[in-house]
């Protein structure tokens, strides 16, 4: 599973986003990556009004808030 956490530097709710994720890190022992878009055109037309963007190889799981549902699902599979 490759988690990436698309943000900006000095983004509130970026900073919110990675702490709710940390139980889940620190449970489930998965990896989060942290990408920022600061600077990268491209990922800044992909994600400049939504960060912060959580995905899971590739699909978008959730923006702006966490979806605790969704992660868990993600990590669990489907119910």
């Amino acid at each position: 599973m490759n988690y990436i956490l698309f943000s900006r530097s000095n983004c509130p709710l970026c900073e919110a986003m990675e702490d709710e994720l940390r139980p889940f890190i620190d449970e489930f022992k998965i990896v989060v990556k942290r990408r920022y878009i600061d600077n990268e055109p491209a990922l800044e037309a992909l994600y400049g009004d939504k960060v912060p963007v959580l995905t899971r190889d590739g699909e978008i799981l959730c923006h702006y808030f966490l979806d605790v549902d969704v992660m868990k699902q993600s990590i669990h599979g489907a119910p």
